[in-house]
């Protein structure tokens, strides 16, 4: 039989080790209840807002700025009609103009910029130009600063029974309902007439 003289030479070998282990499992437990006591208790009945004021991070959080379109848009379309007219619309985004929609939503303040659109007309009459002319707002002889130009289109019935080239085009307040429409009215000689309808 053996003798453990771990005893005799180390006596308080085992009593140590009990010691060292007590000590972390100690430091562990508290670093546990520590993690554990920070759940954000003391925030839950806080609003949004006040978590931001709070922290001062308020102001990062309370302003939402968005452009409309976010980036340079085109379209061209070429249009030829049995009565001799030839109508090309080039229609593009102003990324320098824009109008401002301000609003707050749960005390934050939202800017949608919209950007204005530009369309450039080039009227043909039997493969001859008769007009050609940039359609914004003061070609419509309109100077209201919270309208945008929408598209333009062309009435194809009406300049096919007129002779006359009828294009359709109408000014809006962003988001909501609020859209003079015009009419634009082109002869045979180039020229023009705006018509607001």
């Amino acid at each position: 039989m053996e003798v453990d003289y771990s005893y005799v030479i180390y006596p308080n070998y085992k009593i140590d080790y009990f010691c060292f282990m007590n000590k972390y499992t100690f430091l562990l437990f508290i670093i546990l209840i520590a993690l554990i006591s920070c759940n954000g208790r003391d925030r839950v009945k806080k609003s949004n807002q006040e978590v931001l004021i709070e922290n001062k991070l308020l102001n990062l959080f309370s302003e939402n700025i968005k452009y409309f379109p976010e980036s340079y848009a085109e379209s061209t379309t070429d249009t030829i009609l049995n009565n001799g007219f030839r109508v090309k619309i080039k229609t593009f985004t102003d990324m320098e103009n824009s109008v401002l929609n301000t609003f707050e939503v749960d005390s934050i303040k939202h800017n949608h910029y919209f950007r204005e659109i530009i369309s450039e007309i080039v009227v043909f009459k039997n493969k001859k130009q008769i007009f050609k002319n940039k359609i914004d707002d003061t070609f419509l002889s309109v100077m209201l600063s919270d309208y945008i130009i929408n598209e333009i289109y062309i009435d194809e019935q009406k300049s096919l029974d007129t002779n006359k080239l009828h294009l359709i085009t109408s000014l809006c307040i962003p988001r909501s309902v609020n859209c003079p429409v015009y009419s634009i009215l082109i002869d045979e000689n180039g020229k023009y007439e705006v018509l607001k309808t």
